[in-house]
């Protein structure tokens, strides 16, 4: 039992550690806003270089995904509060835009590909998740970029998502 009370307050020590440092990292990303003059910019391609830099950092990359997706998607939603679009009738894609985007943005479901891709030309939504099987390359419109895929590694659910912009 020694042991075990032990190895519990060693996690509970790290786990102070953790949210001290996320907490820090909140920090940092207010004063990121602040140098940027307040100008909002969701950058996919930067949010994928981090995570793959932590990929490098020897932790499970499914865990890893789930954990900093959530946090840059919390620290994106105090600069803006995005509108996302995704399809309503499919749980596995409601699933991975709370894992992609969290609990933090206007939601918007559409009944189909072609509804979604309109509220993106309409300017309805700023972002959307979509299976990526679901979506057909002919449907895409100049303005609309794939800007990311979700998961990077692995799947999720045995699929993939891509992110829209």
């Amino acid at each position: 039992m020694e042991e075990l009370e032990k190895l519990r307050k060693e996690i509970d020590q790290l786990d102070k550690m953790i949210a001290e440092l996320i907490s820090k990292r909140q920090g940092l990303s207010y004063k990121i806003l602040e140098a940027k003059g307040g100008r909002f910019a969701y950058d996919p391609v930067r949010e994928s270089k981090v995570m793959e830099k932590i990929f490098s950092y020897n932790i499970d990359s499914k865990l890893a995904e789930r954990i900093w997706r959530q946090i840059i998607a919390f620290n994106l939603s105090k600069q803006k509060k995005l509108k996302i679009g995704h399809l309503g009738d499919d749980k596995f894609s409601i699933a991975a835009y709370e894992s992609y985007f969290g609990p933090y943005f206007k939601t918007i479901d559409f009944k189909n590909v072609t509804k979604l891709i309109e509220g993106m030309n309409n300017k309805i939504i700023d972002a959307a998740i979509i299976e990526k099987s679901q979506f057909a390359l002919n449907k895409i419109n100049s303005k609309i970029k794939i800007v990311s895929e979700f998961p990077l590694n692995e799947f999720f659910y045995k699929k993939k998502y891509l992110i829209l912009k």
